[in-house]
């Protein structure tokens, strides 16, 4: 009931802002405020939907309580109206309708009953909220849900970037020592080298001298 009454203040072209200063007029001006203190608020959802409703005396759909919204003054076909009444010339009664009819809601184990137009989903006001709110703490779940899996997500990475750097770090460090192991063994390979080649040469001296002893003199000046 509060809801379609919303929708159908939003439908009569007001804004969201709009229809906020208008319950709160009329919580004032229209003595709903008073009633409260003075514990005569019978309906709470009566009051809440004649908060919300479009005025229903004025045929002009620019007419807010008696001032033209667009520009801010007195309603002109208002004044006309209260004029007409001062002089006796009522308006005419409104044409009547049909009949406002009784309907059940449809919510699982609700007995609530409603009187004039039904909604579209068949649910009293106290269905709709409960649906609205089951819908809310869905939309919450999903939420966190969505913002747990992100957080997850994000550490995944973390993780994943700490594993690729160590296995880089790893890496290097195995190149480095694979570096300097293989200096190492160049180093020894040259020494090694280097007395197989100061051999080659002792060798090759001693043959010398056996075969040719008159160099003995010559090769000890050289040494």
């Amino acid at each position: 009931m509060l809801r379609e009454a919303i929708l159908q203040a939003l439908d009569g072209g007001r804004t969201a802002h709009q229809l906020v200063e208008r319950i709160q007029r009329r919580w004032w001006t229209h003595g709903y405020a008073r009633a409260l203190a003075e514990g005569q608020l019978a309906s709470p959802v009566g009051t809440a939907v004649a908060l919300v409703r479009p005025s229903t005396d004025c045929p002009d759909p620019m007419c807010e309580d008696g001032v033209t919204l667009h520009l801010g003054d007195g309603c002109p076909k208002c004044d006309q109206r209260r004029t007409d009444r001062r002089r006796g010339q009522v308006p005419g009664p409104r044409e009547k309708g049909p009949a406002p009819q009784w309907w059940e809601c449809e919510g699982q184990g609700c007995t609530a009953a409603g009187k004039g137009h039904r909604p579209a989903d068949g649910l009293c006001w106290q269905c709709q909220e409960r649906v609205e709110e089951a819908a809310a703490q869905t939309a919450v779940q999903r939420v966190s849900t969505t913002l747990a899996a992100e957080a997850e997500a994000a550490e995944e990475a973390a993780r994943l970037r700490q594993t690729i750097r160590w296995a880089r770090m790893l890496d290097e460090a195995y190149t480095e020592h694979t570096e300097r192991g293989r200096t190492a063994q160049e180093r020894a390979k040259a020494q090694q080298q280097a007395e197989a080649d100061a051999e080659q040469v002792r060798i090759l001296r001693e043959q010398l001298l056996r075969e040719h002893p008159e160099l003995a003199a010559y090769a000890q000046e050289q040494t």
